[in-house]
């Protein structure tokens, strides 16, 4: 699984010296994580905050970490990578306790740490990633998941597919000469803002608060009060997708999961809430997730999932030589507004895809607690 952190050229070094990749919201403070019974919180600011938790809840030990430099004084946008994260998501509250927080003039309450994995001096242009038709040899070989949320605003912490992180390391590659930097146990990184250039620096240890990100009792409180919590229950989902009993009523067990939220799929506002992919040596199973906290409705199986289907079988199948096993998740509070099994129509599928009716899993929230089930 890869994950692209968007850095300013400041933040970048401050993320490089102290091995660290963090997103967030100026100057924000999320209180609701510390008080999940805060009452006067603002909506359209913690919707805004839980879907960077949401982002970056998706991370989970040794997966890949990639950063993407924002363009500055005339230069392109540049891709640096590989780095690994080394543990579970935390939180780190906005104020003036925040760490590192004066150093790179703002804040980053959610953050993860990391180490080097294959790290390479230069980067690579975004043209170079995104524009350039080097190496493609069909549409689907493009990087849509950056280019989609390109055109659509950045995000402090997006996910690109394994096979667009291949094209992106064979670039880096390339533009390096194979050589990578050559780090060991007593050095650290740093970033030259003179040449652009990561370079090996003194060794920095990270000193600032880890607490552990929990909205589970923040969406319990949204729920009983009847206010929205969609992004709240996705947070949670991809938090606790790979354990029971979210993992046994979704995935396969024993097979690395990659997993993407709020996954856009063509230049208009569709994006799919939840996408895992999971492959062995013949296969490939894939959920196509839609979330809903209220009552479900039936152009969810006419509109929306023929949409998103329609779309991952142009761009990702593709990308695959393996049987594809397609199935539409409606993941809704416990209703009968749309039955088990219902068949989406879809464009003709590739050969190699098969797709699955409908399975409805149920949420219910009852004695502080969150439960999933089939009926």
């Amino acid at each position: 699984m890869v994950h692209v952190f968007i850095v300013n050229r400041m933040t970048f070094k401050y993320h490089l010296e102290y091995s660290f990749a963090g997103t967030g919201a100026k100057d924000k403070l999320s209180t609701f994580l510390s008080n999940p019974n805060v009452s006067n919180y603002n909506a359209a600011t913690e919707r805004n905050l839980v879907g960077m938790i949401a982002d970056i809840s998706r991370i989970r030990a040794n997966d890949k970490i990639i950063f993407y430099l924002t363009s500055g004084n005339n230069s392109e946008g540049l891709f640096f990578g590989t780095f690994k994260a080394v543990n579970t998501p935390f939180f780190d509250e906005n104020n003036n306790q925040n760490y590192l927080h004066s150093e790179m003039g703002k804040g980053l309450s959610y953050r993860v740490n990391i180490i080097p994995d294959i790290v390479y001096a230069k980067g690579i242009t975004e043209h170079q990633y995104l524009d350039s038709l080097e190496g493609i040899n069909q549409v689907s070989d493009m990087c849509w998941s950056l280019i989609y949320r390109k055109l659509k605003g950045n995000r402090g912490c997006t996910m690109i597919t394994d096979k667009e992180y291949v094209r992106l390391k064979n670039l880096l590659k390339k533009a390096n000469n194979n050589i990578p930097l050559q780090i060991d146990d007593e050095c650290g990184l740093t970033f030259n803002l003179s040449n652009n250039e990561i370079e090996l620096g003194e060794k920095h240890s990270y000193l600032g608060l880890k607490n552990a990100i929990n909205i589970k009792d923040r969406l319990i409180y949204k729920f009983g009060r009847s206010q929205a919590f969609e992004t709240h229950l996705q947070a949670y989902i991809l938090k606790n997708i790979d354990v029971a009993p979210l993992k046994d009523l979704l995935l396969k067990d024993g097979l690395q999961t990659w997993i993407g939220n709020e996954v856009s799929c063509g230049v208009g506002m569709q994006r799919i809430d939840i996408l895992t992919i999971q492959e062995n040596e013949n296969n490939v199973y894939v959920n196509i997730i839609e979330l809903k906290c209220g009552e479900a409705y039936s152009d969810i199986v006419n509109k929306q999932l023929p949409w998103y289907i329609n779309w991952f079988n142009d761009y990702i199948c593709p990308t695959y030589d393996k049987h594809i096993i397609i199935q539409p998740v409606v993941l809704t509070y416990e209703t009968l507004g749309i039955a088990n099994n219902a068949v989406v129509n879809c464009n003709k599928l590739k050969e190699n895809t098969e797709l699955k009716p409908v399975k409805n899993i149920f949420f219910k929230i009852e004695n502080n607690d969150i439960s999933f089930r089939i009926l």
